[in-house]
């Protein structure tokens, strides 16, 4: 046992001291970025070419939305407006066939640098966003929550996926807001929601904290989705490319009264509804065998998802800004992973923010132990479920998916409990003179 000790305590210090050498660490960056460039490179852009594809479809003045490979299901679902955000990365990229490009690797590695510029973009954004009681805490957290999320960072940017940029312009939304420089913080939120629509529920945290935010929000949405990209398109393209979007990507599963309109089973994917269909439902597309009827699956998604929104909003409501420490941040973050039609892995990595915002919570001297405890524990349950994704049985019972379940809801508890703990103490005595 002696023996066991000090081989921990060995381990312990070499773990500080990699995170304390600034050189170290600088080192594995370089790897890192260096060894992520030749996989990007052997994988060609994969995901990429679907926005790509969405920029010729529109440049032929063609709707992206249809899918000549399955015209069943969409693969661009991107609001129109993100397209004039892609369309730089063209470059010398053609296409020759529906989602195959000539000369794309130009456009690949412009992609992969604008996603680094992305990730420092994030990280200055969290030291100035989320504090921690001193700078060298706040760098610490940093280092190691990349070093946890780094594996499904990297699986992000070696797709060639977009969800970054939807983080980074989240992030530079939140920090907007809280300089109240709302309409800035209402441009950068509907740049997110032009990339993923599904980061809209964060507009009720905005509006709990400011009413007044939904002026700013109604004019920044008025611009990014319809003002700018009709100087861009023409009014009737636009139009018709918004309608498109919404009957082709939105209204399938907003707007329906049966799971079967909507699913997805693929292992890839770990939100709610993939998740929940993975345990009544079996087989494969065309031929799906239910063990419950599609509409009584699609009232226990729904009624689970408004659940969730709901204790959301509960967590956050009138809970003082100074206790939150960005945990409010997470919980409305976690939404888009978890609610949508489907989420694949990738989009995980926002999990560098998850990380960053407990661990610096964790450093605070306010913190109870008993949360602190609680928060390590729900790290360790996230962080071990992402490192099993490559499990195929483990992703086929959704672990990802209930480890996030489970981390998003130690969080809600703990907000609940401290907000109720802030008006307690608040509360006037009665009875003395």
């Amino acid at each position: 046992m002696i023996f066991n000790n000090k081989r921990v305590i060995e381990y312990e210090s070499f773990f500080k001291k990699i995170i304390n050498s600034n050189q170290f660490f600088i080192l594995i960056l370089i790897v890192f970025v260096i060894s992520l460039a030749v996989t990007v490179y052997t994988r060609g852009g994969k995901d990429l070419k679907v926005d790509l594809f969405g920029v010729e479809q529109i440049l032929q003045g063609q709707s992206p939305y249809a899918n000549p490979l399955d015209p069943n299901r969409a693969i661009f679902r991107y609001a129109p407006g993100f397209t004039i955000l892609a369309r730089p990365f063209l470059l010398t990229s053609k296409m020759v066939t529906p989602y195959q490009f000539e000369n794309i690797l130009p456009s690949v590695f412009a992609w992969y640098l604008a996603e680094i510029l992305c990730l420092i973009a994030i990280a200055i954004v969290m030291l100035k966003l989320i504090p921690s009681p001193t700078k060298e805490t706040s760098i610490r957290n940093l280092k190691i929550s990349f070093l946890m999320a780094s594996p499904l960072i990297g699986y992000e940017l070696a797709n060639g996926q977009n969800k970054i940029f939807a983080l980074c312009f989240m992030l530079l939304a939140i920090f907007m807001f809280e300089e109240n420089r709302l309409f800035a913080s209402a441009i950068f939120f509907s740049l997110a929601l032009t990339i993923y629509i599904a980061l809209l529920p964060f507009l009720f945290y905005f509006l709990l904290r400011k009413k007044e935010y939904i002026f700013s929000f109604i004019v920044g949405i008025f611009i990014v989705f319809f003002i700018f990209p009709s100087l861009i398109f023409g009014l009737r393209f636009n139009m018709f490319l918004l309608k498109e979007w919404f009957l082709r990507a939105l209204k399938p599963f907003l707007f329906t009264n049966s799971y079967a309109t909507y699913i997805d089973l693929r292992i890839s994917s770990q939100a709610l509804p993939s998740a929940i269909g993975r345990m009544f439902v079996s087989g494969r597309t065309g031929h799906f065998n239910y063990l419950i009827p599609p509409l009584s699956l699609h009232v226990i998604i729904k009624m689970f998802s408004v659940m969730i929104f709901l204790l959301s909003l509960v967590a956050v409501w009138k809970r003082p800004k100074a206790i939150s420490r960005g945990l409010d941040y997470v919980i409305f973050l976690i939404l888009p992973l978890i609610l949508p039609q489907y989420c694949i892995f990738y989009t995980w990595s926002w999990a560098f923010v998850f990380y960053f915002v407990v661990f610096n919570y964790i450093s605070g001297p306010e913190a109870a132990i008993v949360d602190k405890r609680i928060l390590l524990i729900l790290v360790l349950i996230l962080f071990s479920a992402s490192a099993l994704i490559s499990i195929k049985p483990a992703n086929q019972y959704s672990i990802l998916f209930w480890a996030t379940f489970v981390f998003w809801l130690g969080i809600v508890s703990i907000s609940i409990r401290q907000t109720y703990k802030s008006f307690k103490f608040k509360k006037p005595a009665i009875g003395i003179n």
